[in-house]
């Protein structure tokens, strides 16, 4: 995607940003920026320059209260809000805020995606306190998850991701060479997956995860670390994130505030199909 084009996007989403954080500052819904997005609000104080997306986490009594607020409530002409459970043909985990007037193609995976601008809206679940529990918990639900991408794995999984460990590449090479796609169903993996990752109570636990991030059980932390939420500059507003940045980004990039190589710069490899003048 060309820079303008890139920018275009990123203005798009900005404004769902600033639409989502009305209806949570409406309805007193706790969130925090996550992976990417909270990178760049801290090292760049707004969008990592090659970045197309932005994601946020909610816990995950918010998390379920929002879901029915943005199916019920009336967001604009183009947007629109996608759940596994409100939309036969959205089969991601996770809540898809979207701006229908900004169309893009992926091309990161099997087949092409016709998508629009739109912000990943993440649960956080509760993890458990005992340590040998938490840790079988962690394996029940890579499994599950697992299974899930296989159930879509021409549609959601990018076979050329750089940087996997070796047991994902196995799990890639399974998916390319077998036909174990057509053993999984897409929608009761997601039950399954549902089910798994709220059996612990939020607020019972000491410990939050993204279990369906990027980032997989590194996204873990104790919840004494996001705290009650900073607020961060971002582009010409403020996001919320983790009070402890530091620690946050620590864990999930290493040395954070040194850039990667241009090749290792993560991307979904978009392609602006309808590019109308954005206006930031």
């Amino acid at each position: 995607m060309a820079d303008s084009s890139l920018r275009q996007l990123q203005l798009k989403e900005l404004s769902l940003l600033k639409l989502f954080q009305q209806i949570c500052k409406e309805n007193h819904i706790t969130y925090y920026a996550l992976g990417g997005t909270l990178l760049g609000a801290v090292r760049h104080k707004g969008f990592i320059p090659w970045d197309d997306d932005i994601d946020v986490g909610i816990p995950r009594p918010d998390y379920d209260r929002l879901c029915k607020i943005l199916e019920a409530q009336p967001l604009g002409e183009k947007v629109r809000f996608h759940t596994f459970r409100n939309s036969d043909e959205y089969i991601r985990y996770f809540g898809h805020l979207e701006d229908s007037s900004f169309k893009v193609v992926r091309h990161d995976k099997l087949k092409d995606e016709e998508t629009y601008a739109w912000i990943d809206l993440f649960p956080l679940d509760g993890m458990p306190n005992n340590g040998l529990l938490r840790k079988l918990k962690v394996w029940q639900v890579l499994a599950l998850r697992a299974m899930f991408r296989f159930s879509c794995f021409d549609t959601l999984v990018d076979v050329n991701k750089k940087g996997r460990p070796l047991h994902e590449k196995i799990l890639v090479w399974v998916g390319l060479h077998t036909p174990i796609q057509k053993f999984f169903n897409t929608k009761k993996c997601l039950d399954r997956m549902e089910r798994a990752l709220t059996s612990t109570p939020y607020e019972k636990s000491n410990y939050l995860v993204n279990a369906m991030g990027a980032y997989k059980f590194r996204e873990m932390f104790h919840k004494k670390y996001y705290g009650k939420g900073k607020m961060y500059p971002f582009e010409d507003t403020e996001i919320c994130g983790p009070e402890d940045y530091d620690f946050v980004c620590t864990q999930l990039y290493g040395d954070y505030m040194t850039p990667p190589k241009m090749d290792d710069r993560n991307h979904h490899g978009l392609e602006t199909v309808e590019s109308p003048e954005v206006n930031g």
